[in-house]
């Protein structure tokens, strides 16, 4: 989904969300950065010192999904809204991001970019 005002990036092992993860060991490696807080069991926001950014982990089921008061034991997908503001630093996302999907051994995607194409890989950084 395309905006001028957020960012819409998933970790996900691939495009069919094939493999999944522990939900209390992700929780712990997204706090572990520093760069998150827990809001709820399935859910986190940014650190005071980090940009805006709004962090969801799922279990999608046929590439849909909901946010839900359950707890899932596992999950195949954090999906992630962030700020496309122009004194925001794109690249501070890019990293922390990357580091994490590195962690799980999963891909990070951009959901749409300007052109429309769609699930656009995020290759790393070296």
């Amino acid at each position: 989904m395309w905006s001028d005002r957020y960012i819409y990036y998933n970790i996900k092992s691939d495009l069919q969300h094939r493999q999944k993860a522990e939900t209390g060991s992700v929780m712990k490696i997204l706090l572990q950065s520093g760069n998150f807080v827990q809001k709820d069991h399935q859910s986190l926001s940014n650190a005071d010192h980090f940009p805006w950014v709004s962090i969801t982990l799922v279990e999608a089921k046929r590439g849909g999904f909901s946010s839900s008061k359950r707890q899932t034991d596992f999950i195949n997908l954090i999906d992630i809204v962030c700020s496309s503001g122009k004194n925001t630093d794109q690249q501070l996302y890019l990293k922390t991001f990357l580091a994490i999907a590195e962690k799980l051994q999963w891909n990070l995607y951009l959901e749409a970019d300007d052109e429309g194409n769609e699930n656009v890989i995020i290759e790393r950084m070296h």
